[in-house]
């Protein structure tokens, strides 16, 4: 069998056994973009070595890039040579791609194939759910324009395939498939007067016409935005027809779940809060705070966002119950900044949450090297406006789920800040807090699957391995699935729920949909990097855990737990231990400390944190707990009872 590279959604090389491969990123980045031209201007073509650099790098000094190049080269040449296979060929001048040497989504999204028109729509569907290289950091000027042109090519493929499919499509599983892809095109183009009526046609035949004009309401004020649309006056008026119904306007009073009625409320609001991070000095902090205030200016011509002004904003950042004062403010949406140093690179890291669930829905990592900054500041920071006002636009679909019932949002929120904390009493505590939300709205599915984690999370606690708190936690996932399918935080209890009932492949597959359905959910990710340590994939495991902690670099003490336990399983106690030391509370990880000391060989530590957990949990019995924590593969566990019984229990 051969590599296969994944471009669509994060950029990876797949290895035979279905494990992520390691190569210069760079790398993988000039091979989609060879592959590319040679899909349009023919196989086996040789690209100069210059021209590479520029689209790799942009600067005007061509030596420095060019240095840059032979680097990038040389560690990719080494890499080749480690894996045994060369996918790119240098030449003295330039560079070619051998496509014979792997296999790539990208080829299958141009491969004629010989289906008919609905199965050519359903592979196109299935390889575009997320975006051509979605999780790419670090980008070039041309980079970021090629990938532009490339998402609009592959969508306008898409249309042409949903518009051929249209007339054969004759099951419910069609019509769905036709919805699935309409919605994928009206997640890019809310505009579009003809995918609209696709998609209304969609949910007529399902019998959810409401749930459209829910839809396309959420979305209509985007379409009045100057700010990345122009306005096209026959769309809105189609809009118009659709709402009015030939009737006058009705009012904007919303029934409520406890039979009152709530006027349509503001806008979502929106706070960019100041960089922190790294003690950078001279005018990069201050150059930094520049950009998100340019930002801020800049998406203060919207109007479809509220916009939290800079003042208030820096308050926020140097208060220390930030949480407090962004629900006190009623704010949506919470725009994070942090100055980064890795290897002496300095970078700004952006990452956009939703403050009502936590969830991270968008991240970048944008390169500060000397001058950029100053010179493409701007750019930078249209950048950035540009993909707020989209992601908050596309996201506000889950709006009415958060803010339909003030009460129970107000309860949530509270039971969301316990359940992160690791202690039993917190963990009740915030299922109370859940209960309540759920009194106010019984299908409020972030509380259904709030109330799934607490069941989860006293169970690993505990550890006595009682199947009762894991059919709670299942029952209350898919509850909350049930409520709300878009969901991802549903299909990540689930997932987790699953694993631990000792169901790996049920509980992978649960984890990969939340993926798919949230890609930036860092939560939903790290949940899935558990979920790999436990089916015996502690290497793809461990790449699962970095990708969460660089999308919440703030991690909390589940992460650090997680990329622990990958570490154990890959024999890195030293490195478990490092991970094991960065968490605000070490109790939960006791065992795991115990473990760790004991396979270093240092009995004295290890007695120590075997002692701990004896105060906590006296009745702690190895073979019992092994009993009950899923393993896919047998020396797992045995790795687990050497360490646990050298350390004495």
């Amino acid at each position: 069998m051969k590599l296969r590279l994944e471009s669509f959604g994060e950029l990876r090389l797949i290895d035979p056994a279905g494990r992520p491969a390691a190569f210069p990123e760079k790398g993988l980045l000039s091979i989609c973009y060879l592959l590319d031209r040679d899909l349009r201007d023919g196989a086996g073509s040789e690209y100069p070595r210059s021209a590479l650099a520029r689209f790799l790098w942009d600067s005007h000094d061509n030596s420095d890039i060019m240095a840059n190049l032979r680097k990038t080269i040389s560690r990719i040449q080494a890499r080749q040579a480690e894996l045994g296979t060369e996918l790119l060929v240098f030449t003295a001048t330039g560079v070619r791609v051998r496509p014979d040497a792997l296999v790539d989504d990208l080829s299958e999204l141009a491969n004629p194939g010989g289906e008919d028109a609905v199965g050519k729509l359903r592979r196109l569907v299935a390889i575009l759910r997320q975006d051509f290289l979605a999780g790419l950091a670090d980008q070039s000027v041309s980079t970021r324009q090629w990938i532009a042109g490339q998402r609009d090519r592959h969508m306008a493929v898409l249309v042409d395939a949903l518009k051929t499919a249209l007339p054969m499509a004759r099951s419910r599983e069609d019509v769905s498939l036709i919805k699935e892809a309409a919605l994928r095109i009206f997640r890019e183009a809310p505009d579009d007067e003809n995918i609209r009526r696709i998609l209304l046609g969609a949910y007529e035949s399902e019998g959810q016409l409401e749930k459209a004009r829910r839809l396309f309401e959420t979305n209509k004020h985007g379409l009045e935005s100057a700010f990345d649309i122009g306005l096209d006056v026959q769309a809105l008026g189609e809009i118009r027809k659709i709402f009015a119904g030939g009737q006058p306007p009705q009012s904007p009073a919303v029934p409520l779940n406890d039979g009152g009625v709530r006027v349509a409320g503001p806008l979502p609001r929106l706070v960019l809060l100041p960089p922190g991070g790294t003690e950078a000095a001279g005018a990069l902090p201050m150059l930094s705070a520049a950009l998100i205030e340019d930002v801020t200016i800049g998406l203060c011509a919207l109007n479809t966002v509220s916009v939290v002004a800079p003042h208030t904003a820096d308050r926020i950042a140097r208060n220390a119950d930030k949480t407090e004062l962004i629900l006190r403010h009623s704010i949506s949406y919470v725009l994070d900044t942090r100055l980064t140093d890795h290897a002496g690179v300095r970078a700004l890291f952006v990452q956009l949450i939703h403050a009502g669930s936590d969830e991270v829905i968008w991240a970048e990592r944008f390169s500060l090297a000397k001058y950029e900054l100053i010179s493409h500041r701007r750019d930078i920071a249209r950048q950035i406006a540009r993909e707020l006002a989209g992601q908050v636009r596309r996201h506000e679909t889950m709006r009415d789920s958060f803010e339909g019932n003030s009460a129970a949002y107000h309860s949530y929120l509270l039971g969301l800040r316990d359940v992160k904390r690791l202690a039993l009493p917190d963990v009740r505590r915030s299922r109370k807090a859940f209960r309540e939300a759920l009194q106010h709205s019984a299908d409020f599915a972030p509380a259904l699957s709030g109330l799934s984690r607490t069941f989860l999370v006293e169970w690993l606690l505990t550890a006595r391995g009682d199947s009762e708190l894991l059919g709670l936690a299942e029952d209350y996932a898919n509850r909350a699935i049930v409520a709300d399918p878009s969901f991802a935080a549903g299909f990540r209890e689930l997932g987790v729920a699953k694993l631990y009932l000792g169901d790996l492949d049920e509980s992978v597959l649960a984890l990969k949909l939340a993926e798919e359905l949230s890609p930036h959910y860092a939560d939903g990710i790290a949940s899935y990097a558990d979920t790999l340590v436990h089916a015996s994939r502690p290497a793809d495991a461990l790449a699962k855990i970095e990708r969460a902690i660089s999308l919440n670099p703030l991690s909390p003490t589940d992460y650090l737990w997680t990329a622990a336990g990958a570490n154990f399983a890959l024999g890195h106690y030293a490195e478990a231990l490092e991970q094991i030391a960065l968490m605000d509370d070490r109790t939960p990880a006791d065992r795991l400390s115990a473990a760790c000391w004991a396979m270093l060989g240092d009995m004295k530590n290890a007695r120590i944190y075997m002692r701990k957990v004896r105060e906590i949990y006296p009745d702690f019995d190895v073979d019992k707990w092994l009993s009950v924590v899923p393993f896919k593969e047998q020396w797992q566990k045995e790795q687990y009872r050497e360490a646990l019984r050298r350390a004495g229990f």
